[in-house]
């Protein structure tokens, strides 16, 4: 397979645009046009468009258009891992030339779950700005796991350990969590009785989606808050909160940010003697960055601010275990 980029690969019979092959792989790996055009920041008909000309270009049909979706064909099958070693190899040489930048400036993705980003990181911006002006950091909120191998982000924030050979990868804090309502919710309702069979009954809940990001506060909810109705589920923790505070129910939140809220009581009913009713297991916060990355000055920049900026969100991070890598 020939790559070319720009306007020479279009001077050229048979020669096809890097760009193609980006437009080819986003369509593989989302099904549709429109959810390529998501991923790529353009519209579905720019897409259908790149699709038609590398099409055009390898004289060869390399998706079926189904109900399910976009299905490559035997052609686009036999293209696919020719097509991902070309990505791999520039995003490598990409990631290899901005490693060796020590220019304070330039565009920085950080990744983190949507409670990090608003609780924790984004009421500090200012004062990152005011001290690297030339830095442009983008921060997307998101459950899911980016791939920062193909540049979906520079920077990530996790709740669960990566294992990629290529990300060095840093514990930076836990997440306590526990149970939290209104007074004038259990005012109303009573105070729940964990623990004891039935000690949720009659009691309103407001739960996480059911989905893998919170499958394991799903489980511990599930075993220890048996009797609730669940009224609300969400995959926002603020919205969550949000709906704890205006009485809708009790909920799980993290510690740090729920004993902060002065409308907000933390549910600590002994089960028995004086044993308190605890959370489930706290999470832990991952920091991950690509190893090619490490060196650039704006990446170690942002890590230095993560790492000042959450080292001082005690108590939450009392218990950070800093010999770990």
């Amino acid at each position: 397979m020939q790559v070319a980029s720009g306007a020479n690969a279009c001077e050229n019979a048979g020669v096809i645009d890097w760009d193609d092959v980006r437009f080819f792989l986003a369509i593989h790996r989302h099904s549709t046009l429109a959810g390529a055009a998501t991923a790529l920041g353009l519209d579905a008909t720019t897409v259908g468009r790149r699709l038609a000309r590398l099409e055009q270009t390898v004289d060869a049909r390399l998706f079926d258009r189904t109900a399910r979706g976009y299905i490559a064909t035997a052609a686009g099958t036999r293209i696919l891992p020719r097509a991902e070693k070309i990505e791999r190899e520039l995003l490598a040489a990409m990631r290899d030339v901005e490693g060796e930048d020590q220019r304070l400036a330039g565009h920085v993705r950080l990744t983190a779950t949507e409670m990090l980003s608003t609780r924790f990181i984004a009421p500090h911006l200012h004062a990152f700005h005011r001290q690297y002006p030339d830095i442009r950091l983008e921060l997307a909120c998101t459950n899911r796991e980016v791939d920062l191998g193909r540049r979906e982000a520079d920077v990530a924030l996790r709740l669960a350990r990566p294992h990629q050979d290529d990300l060095v990868v840093k514990r930076l804090f836990v997440i306590d969590l526990a149970l939290y309502a209104t007074r004038e919710y259990l005012d109303v309702m009573g105070t729940p009785s964990p623990g004891r069979p039935g000690g949720f009954a009659g009691h309103r809940f407001v739960g996480f989606a059911d989905t893998r990001a919170f499958r394991r506060e799903n489980e511990w909810i599930d075993e220890h808050t048996v009797g609730a109705d669940v009224v609300l589920r969400s995959d926002s923790v603020s919205s969550i909160m949000s709906a704890a505070i205006a009485c809708v129910g009790i909920a799980l939140l993290p510690c740090k940010v729920a004993d902060e809220e002065r409308q907000l009581i933390r549910v600590q009913v002994p089960i028995g003697g004086d044993t308190p009713f605890v959370g489930p297991e706290p999470r832990v916060v991952w920091q991950a960055v690509h190893r090619d990355l490490i060196g650039a000055a704006r990446i170690r920049a942002v890590l230095d601010f993560l790492g000042r900026l959450l080292a001082a969100s005690e108590p939450m991070v009392a218990r950070v275990a800093a010999n770990e890598p």
